[in-house]
């Protein structure tokens, strides 16, 4: 492909071969280094303690009570009831203590027992019905969890020995039947701490942490910066920690988080997860490729239609920009300039990028006429070789990054505060985000950045509770 120049007297002048051509056509990089995301969660325990004292029974009877009764030995039987009072939890090195009262009333006969028979049961007497004061036991469990590498959940439910507050000895001769309805009931409680253990053991977070996996992995549309996409590659969660009444945990991921044009992303399946120390915070690394064609929006934006002078005295002339376009590769970029008014055609000149961190903005230093062009300017317009069309060039490729980066930094803010999923709701905060790098490549210029801050996730117990144990 081939430039031409007019004169103002309209001859047509060959000046050089576009630098399409002469633009170092160098692969294209991704220097992004992988990102760390550690997201504290935790959990309202409140929840789960309304949950397991409803699900545990509260009334505990004797077989077959009112009527049946329980015969230990030949020579004493007895009946019970057993109500028990509601749970207290406390959450200590780790384990989850629940602790009740119950009240218990028993009534019992005795006979005598001997090898040539039995005497009639004596009328029934009691404890803890009628008048009398219910009996009192202490009793309650303790629970460790324990998550799995296959995201459920290791659940250790223990019971504690049942301990009388108040005896149960008057009407039976003497007889203590204190400890026979304690070791009763703690088989009862047994088998209720049991099923709940079995039911806590088949709950499983792989389904929310797929939900937040297929999440991260979804592009998320950002007007004027094109596509986030998260590009997660590792997960991690904590063993949990019990304090007061929530549960803490931490899930950390491994990413590579890029802006595109396009919402092409690969996704990848939900890995087994690792342990590892709870921790918060995350550094993102953020990268994006940003087309020439953007920039040729911005850049035209301040240039098209500019016109000025150019030359001094009878060859002072008045030179107007109609539009201009980028070009890169390598370490350099090129400018491809349309003129019109005095001179028509196209000139092209090249620089280098410049990238101020501290101000955050863009542009092309050591701007200056391609060789050819400029061999072709010695000979057919000299006048624009005054320097002011690389004044003007250097001012209209000046790019303003930090109102783009506040841009980024609200929108990242607003992704990073909303409901994931139902019961499920992510808080957080950048608090730092800046360009770290700027490359000049064939299909744009490569952008890294770095994002710092906070991000917790609050997951609703009762929430989950309703949708997992219906």
């Amino acid at each position: 492909m081939f430039g031409f120049l007019n004169d103002v007297r309209g001859q047509e002048i060959l000046i050089t071969e576009t630098p399409d051509t002469l633009v170092k056509a160098l692969p294209e990089v991704n220097l992004t280094p992988l990102s760390e995301i550690d997201i504290p969660v935790s959990i309202a325990l409140k929840a789960v303690y309304l949950w397991a004292n409803k699900f545990v029974d509260t009334m505990y009877t004797s077989p077959d009570y009112p009527k049946g009764w329980v015969e230990d030995g030949c020579s004493v039987r007895y009946q019970y009831q057993f109500k028990r009072g509601p749970f207290s939890f406390r959450a200590t090195n780790n384990v989850l203590v629940a602790k009740y009262t119950g009240y218990y009333g028993v009534r019992g006969s005795t006979r005598v027992c001997s090898p040539i028979g039995n005497s009639p049961w004596t009328p029934p007497c009691s404890c803890g019905f009628g008048s009398e004061k219910p009996r009192r036991i202490d009793a309650g469990f303790a629970t460790a969890f324990k998550l799995n590498p296959n995201y459920t959940l290791g659940v250790n439910v223990r019971l504690t020995e049942p301990a009388a507050l108040d005896k149960c000895s008057i009407c039976f001769f003497g007889k203590d039947i204190t400890t026979t309805v304690a070791g009763q009931l703690k088989t009862e409680m047994q088998a209720s701490m049991s099923e709940m253990q079995m039911q806590l053991q088949t709950f499983s977070m792989r389904p929310y942490l797929q939900t937040i996996w297929d999440t991260l992995q979804v592009p998320y549309a950002m007007p004027g910066f094109g596509y986030l996409g998260m590009q997660p590659e590792a997960i991690r969660i904590s063993q949990a920690v019990l304090r007061n009444d929530s549960m803490f945990f931490s899930i950390g991921l491994s990413a590579r988080p890029e802006l595109k044009a396009d919402a092409a992303f690969n996704k990848k399946p939900l890995p087994a997860i690792t342990d590892f120390s709870r921790r918060g915070g995350f550094s993102l690394y953020l990268a994006q490729t940003l087309p020439y064609d953007s920039l040729n929006a911005v850049a035209n934006e301040q240039a098209a239609g500019k016109e000025f002078s150019a030359g001094k005295g009878l060859l002072k002339k008045t030179v107007r920009i109609d539009s201009l376009k980028l070009l890169g590769g390598g370490d350099k970029i090129f400018i491809k300039v349309y003129l019109s008014k005095a001179i028509k055609g196209m000139v092209y000149l090249e620089g280098k990028l410049f990238w101020d961190a501290e101000k955050q903005f863009l542009e092309i230093t050591d701007l200056k006429y391609e060789i050819k062009t400029r061999q072709v300017l010695v000979r057919s317009a000299a006048y624009l070789l005054d320097g002011t069309i690389e004044k003007k060039l250097k001012e209209y490729t000046r790019f303003d990054v930090a109102a783009r980066v506040n841009d980024l930094s609200l929108q990242l803010n607003e992704q990073m505060n909303r409901e994931i999923a139902p019961g499920i709701k992510a808080t957080g905060l950048i608090s730092m985000l800046k360009v770290d790098k700027l490359i000049a490549q064939p299909g744009g210029i490569y952008v890294a950045g770095t994002a710092q801050g906070n991000l917790n996730v609050n997951i609703d117990a009762a929430t989950l509770i309703a949708q997992y144990f219906k």
